[in-house]
């Protein structure tokens, strides 16, 4: 209720509106597949939004695989995801291309992408970097949001293995059975498009 009330004042007094935060919810639950000397996953939704590599959380090299997972704790009503990915000097996000964002009913440990819904993936080749800064749409309902990579930079040579450096994670949306910014209930039915109401 108290987020509620804040997101409604923000809204009311600056003309700015957004969804929730999802990620602050006492209820939420983040975890990463590894943990890289101390970069824990707390680091990921502590609010600060500093892109330096003491402020990110970030996985172990030599793994085939990394994740960043938001449990929600159930089934909420998803609008956009926002990464703040670690750049810094002459160290580019070159680590971050070609992540995916999935949504699920199921945890990262045991799904696999074809449980899950795919709501974006970077296509960026090892000549270019993706931006570091990226706000995906991902209009579903699911309780986990999963971050994953699987790729192995060639930049990191002689260091192998997917990495993830993300310095902070915004999940965006509403309660089910709510829309809009100020998540209103849906009128006339139990869920609906989370943007414009329409009951689905």
């Amino acid at each position: 209720m108290e987020t509620f009330l804040w997101t409604a004042l923000v809204c009311f007094f600056s003309g700015i509106c957004c969804f929730e935060n999802l990620c602050k919810r006492n209820t939420t639950v983040l975890e990463l597949s590894s943990t890289y000397a101390g970069h824990g996953v707390t680091l990921a939704y502590d609010g600060n939004l500093a892109l330096k590599e003491w402020y990110c959380s970030h996985t172990d090299p030599n793994r085939p695989k990394a994740w960043l997972q938001v449990d929600l704790g159930q089934p909420y009503s998803i609008s956009n995801v926002k990464i703040y990915y670690r750049t810094e000097d002459s160290w580019k996000q070159y680590r971050f291309r070609q992540f995916y964002l999935d949504v699920s009913e199921f945890p990262a440990t045991t799904s696999n992408t074809s449980h899950r819904t795919r709501c974006y993936t970077d296509n960026t080749t090892d000549q270019y970097l993706p931006p570091n800064i990226i706000d995906m749409p991902c209009q579903q309902t699911a309780r986990y949001v999963i971050v994953e990579t699987t790729y192995d930079a060639p930049e990191d040579d002689p260091v192998a293995g997917a990495m993830l450096e993300i310095c902070e994670i915004e999940v965006y949306g509403c309660e089910t059975g709510k829309y809009g910014v100020d998540c209103r209930p849906c009128r006339g039915c139990q869920s609906c498009d989370i943007k414009s109401g329409l009951c689905g």
